[in-house]
């Protein structure tokens, strides 16, 4: 599981690769985003496609190399997910924002529920991040 953290800060991403090279997915992943950003919380579940995650896994490497610019991740469905990791000063410090949420469906109507977040945490976290399994699988 990727995971920031600062304090009582943080942001987790698991991935789950689709395997079946037969489905229409397969490369695409269904992932599940946790967070909690000064007092305000989130949980997701939703797919992401392989394009996506590729971009996302090697501007993450760039990312921990240089310690500047930006890797994001957006979900399939729109508003689903939108996360940035990026640089804040020209010193090295790094933050992840972003925003999701759902349509969550009644009887009666439909109702947008959603998190927006963005906190600083140490970039040594960057080094654990890039040595998952699935950022390598999709740096590749």
């Amino acid at each position: 599981m990727l995971r920031f953290s600062e304090g009582e800060n943080y942001f987790e991403l698991e991935v789950s690769p689709e395997e079946d090279a037969n489905l229409p997915s397969f490369d695409d992943a269904h992932v599940t985003v946790e967070v909690c950003s000064n007092g305000f919380r989130g949980h997701n579940d939703l797919w992401v496609s392989s394009n996506s995650l590729h971009d996302f896994c090697r501007a993450l490497v760039a990312l921990e190399v240089s310690r500047q610019g930006m890797a994001q991740l957006e979900s399939i469905s729109p508003g689903e997910l939108q996360v940035n990791v990026h640089s804040v000063t020209s010193r090295g410090h790094i933050a992840v924002s972003g925003k999701m949420g759902y349509l969550v469906q009644h009887e009666n109507g439909s109702f947008w529920h959603a998190v927006e977040f963005g906190f600083e945490f140490d970039p040594s976290q960057l080094a654990s991040a890039v040595k998952l399994p699935w950022v390598s699988r999709y740096v590749a």
